[in-house]
């Protein structure tokens, strides 16, 4: 199937007309490597939580759009740095933890907490060898609210000038974040493209029709579950059922009567999503990143407030763990569709769908037009 060069201009007033992205542009290799450029290393990105770089040494690892990265508690505050070493470009740190120094375990090569070269063995008998001319390339890292993000710009605008306002909106659940704890962390992978993933999560239009227990336990109706979009993020919200409140719901829940009485679901540009759920306090943050232009791989952390049993803990994850099974089915379809090439676009319900219209001009406008 040929694939026509199309401008930004002629993509941005098809989707105002509720037409969707044309279908390669979720199944084109060539599109996600232009993703990966210009959305994911030219933006901020969560990489884990505060909670975990409190002390001096503590230190995080990820990736910012393939590149390896690193944050840590150092003696001025957290520092982000690109997680290569200098020399073979082997990656320094690993995992989580604290660490007195970065070593990389290849050939030892030692960096200090704030990034500057110490220790190369046998270095004394290198000619022209200066090891100031060698520390570990400096990034962005900053916390907004108990979350961490780093962005590959060493002189990035500031987080909290594109996400702030989340907070307060977050402190309207009935969630006071600075009490959260971690509670878990796991890694996954779907058979979808990001987009198609995300796109699945921004709207609720489908909600009733394929999740029966969510559907239970949250009112999605139209003139109740309200979409919002606030620049570089946006948000739903809705209420818990009262028949869910009164356990009379026909489908079995946890239990969602708590201190927290609206759900909210928030997507920060490009790949962050914020998931609270009614009933005691929590909180679940997903990260979405594009595994080829047919997969997805990421990592889901669920956060508690304090005193919440375990028996809740694991009930609001099973019910978690239910709906984006659920997803999974639907997005995986999707892509299915999507590989076939026709129909070329789909219609939006607008009035249902808005946010994914507005995250795929987000997309148009990071990348532009659309190869040949």
């Amino acid at each position: 199937m040929s694939q026509h060069r199309e401008s930004p201009t002629s993509l941005l007033a098809a989707l105002d007309r509720g037409e969707s992205l044309p279908a390669h542009w979720y199944t084109d290799p060539s599109i996600t490597e232009r993703e990966i450029a210009h959305v994911f290393r030219k933006n901020w990105n969560y990489i884990g939580p505060l909670s975990q770089l409190t002390a001096l040494g503590d230190y995080i690892t990820g990736y910012v759009g393939g590149v390896p990265v690193v944050v840590v508690r150092n003696e001025r505050g957290l520092a982000g740095f690109v997680n290569v070493c200098r020399h073979r470009r082997h990656e320094v740190m690993k995992g989580r933890g604290n660490a007195k120094t970065m070593q990389c375990g290849y050939h030892a090569w030692t960096y200090d907490l704030g990034g500057a070269l110490r220790r190369v063995p046998r270095s004394a008998a290198e000619p022209g060898l200066r090891l100031d001319d060698f520390p570990l390339l400096p990034i962005s890292a900053e916390a907004l609210g108990p979350f961490v993000f780093v962005h590959l710009d060493a002189d990035a605008s500031p987080v909290q000038a594109l996400y702030g306002p989340i907070l307060d909106i977050i402190a309207g659940s009935g969630v006071v974040l600075d009490t959260l704890q971690p509670y878990s962390r796991e890694e996954w992978r779907s058979h979808a493209n990001w987009k198609t993933m995300l796109e699945n999560y921004l709207e609720c239009y489908h909600c009733a029709v394929a999740h029966p227990g969510f559907n239970a336990a949250i009112d999605v109706r139209p003139d109740v579950y309200k979409l919002a979009t606030h620049g570089m993020f946006s948000s739903q919200t809705g209420q818990v059922r009262a028949a869910a409140l009164q356990g009379k719901s026909k489908v079995k829940l946890y239990d969602v009567a708590g201190a927290v009485t609206q759900s909210q679901y928030h997507f920060l540009w490009p790949n962050m999503t914020i998931n609270i759920n009614p009933g005691f306090p929590n909180l679940s943050v997903d990260v979405w990143v594009p595994d080829g232009p047919n997969a997805t791989k990421g990592f889901s952390e669920q956060f508690f407030g304090p005193g919440v049993g375990e028996e809740f803990a694991q009930a609001l994850i099973a019910f978690n763990k239910q709906v984006a099974k659920e997803d999974d089915i639907l997005t995986d379809s999707v892509q299915r569709g999507l590989l076939g090439g026709l129909p070329d676009r789909g219609r939006f319900m607008t009035n249902s769908e808005h946010l994914v219209i507005h995250f795929q001009k987000m997309i148009v406008n990071a990348l532009g037009s659309s190869p040949q």
